[in-house]
C-alpha cells in the first residue's frame, strides 16, 4: 500500500508539472529523489538538432525507474546528463533539491555505481577491477558482488582466480566484461545505481540470474535502468518512455500497456511480447 501511495503521489505531481513546469521546484521539494527540470540537450551549436527537448520528470528515491524508447530517442544521453558526463543545453537536474551544477562530480561519483555501454576494464587483476580504488578491500562485499553479478563460475575456472590479469593484453568476452562492471558497481554499495544496457551481451539465462540477484540489492536504492528486454523493465516502479527526445508517457508496466500507446507498441513490436 505504501508503494502504491508513493506511485500515485509522484504520478499526480508529474501530471501537474507537465502542464505547469514552472511549479516543478515547489512540487518536488518535499520528495527525495532526482528532479529533471525542462532539460534539453544538443551536440554542437544552436543550429544542430536537439537530442533531448524540454524533458521534465521525477525519479523517486529508493525506487527503480526504467527508461525505454527506440534507438536514438535520447536514453543514453539522458543518463550521461544524470551522471554529469554531459551538461544540459537548457534546464537543470536536482539531486534531493541541490542543483547538480552545485554538486562536485567526484562527490556524485562517490555515491553512484554505473554500468555504461562503454564501461572500462583496466589492465589489472579481476579483484582490482571490481574493487577499483579501495585501500582496504571488503572481502565480504567482494564475495557479494561476485555472487550478484554471477561472475563466480568464470573466476573459479581460472588458475589464478581473482588475481588473474585482464585488460587489453588479456581480453575477456563481452558478457564477462559486463559481469565485472556490474560487480564493480555493486561493490561500492552506492546510493544510486545506473545501468545502461548492462546485460546486453549476456544470454537470457545469465541475465535472468543476475536481475533476480539484483532485486535484494535494489532495495532502498535509487536505480535507473535503460534496457530493451521486457524481463528487465516490467518490474520497475516507474517507466519513462522517450520518443524523438521527448517524454511520450510515464507509468508502470501494467498502466502503460492499458494505454495502448508508445510503450504498448514497443513491447508488442520491438520486444515481441505483449501480455
Amino acid at each position: 500500500m505504501e508503494d502504491l501511495h508513493i506511485q500515485n503521489e509522484y504520478t499526480t505531481k508529474l501530471k501537474h508539472y507537465t502542464t505547469h513546469k514552472n511549479d516543478l521546484k515547489n512540487t518536488t521539494n518535499h520528495l527525495k529523489g532526482i528532479a529533471i527540470k525542462n532539460v534539453s540537450f544538443r551536440f554542437g551549436g544552436f543550429q544542430s538538432s536537439s537530442v533531448l527537448n524540454d524533458i521534465s520528470f521525477f525519479i523517486p528515491e529508493g525506487k527503480t525507474t526504467a527508461i525505454v524508447g527506440e534507438s536514438g530517442s535520447g536514453k543514453t544521453t539522458l543518463m550521461k546528463i544524470l551522471l554529469m558526463h554531459y551538461t544540459p543545453t537548457n534546464g537543470m537536474i536536482e539531486y534531493n533539491n541541490p542543483e547538480i551544477k552545485n554538486v562536485s562530480h567526484l562527490n556524485l561519483m562517490d555515491h553512484c555505481g554505473a554500468v555504461m555501454q562503454n564501461g572500462t576494464i583496466f589492465s589489472d587483476t579481476i579483484e582490482k577491477n571490481i574493487t577499483v580504488g579501495a585501500k582496504n578491500i571488503d572481502y565480504q562485499m567482494l564475495d557479494k558482488s561476485i555472487y550478484i553479478s554471477n561472475i563466480g563460475p568464470f573466476i573459479a575456472n581460472l588458475p589464478l582466480s581473482l588475481t588473474t590479469k585482464i585488460g587489453i593484453e588479456h581480453p575477456i568476452s563481452g558478457g564477462e566484461k559486463q559481469k565485472i562492471l556490474i560487480a564493480r558497481a555493486i561493490y561500492k554499495n552506492p546510493k544510486y545505481l545506473f545501468f545502461d544496457e548492462a546485460t546486453s551481451a549476456l544470454d537470457s539465462n545469465n541475465e535472468r540470474i543476475i536481475y533476480d540477484n539484483l532485486q535484494e540489492c535494489f532495495k532502498n536504492k535509487t536505480v535507473v535502468v535503460i534496457a530493451n528486454r521486457l524481463s528487465t523493465i516490467k518490474s520497475a516502479d516507474q517507466i519513462v518512455v522517450l520518443k524523438d527526445g521527448t517524454i511520450a508517457e510515464i507509468g508502470n508496466h501494467q498502466s502503460l500497456l492499458k494505454n495502448k500507446s508508445t510503450y504498448y507498441n514497443l513491447v508488442k513490436h520491438q520486444l515481441d511480447v505483449c501480455n
